[in-house]
């Protein structure tokens, strides 16, 4: 009885750590948290845009 139990324990980590193996490689890929967010260029960055879009919403409705 013991030994199906630690066979059923052994099957269990073994798997574990196979899956774990599939999804993430190995070894681990440490995060780094330590690295500073940099926001992807977009067209909100480019000021020829910005100053395009400014000129559109100025209307003949608009008094400014």
């Amino acid at each position: 009885m013991w030994r199906f139990v630690l066979l059923l324990v052994v099957v269990a980590v073994g798997s574990y750590y196979a899956a774990r193996f599939l999804l993430e490689g190995f070894p681990r890929r440490p995060h780094r948290d330590d690295d500073e967010y940099v926001r992807p260029v977009g067209p909100d960055d480019d000021d020829e845009f910005l100053a395009q879009i400014s000129r559109r919403d100025k209307g003949p409705d608009d008094p400014s």
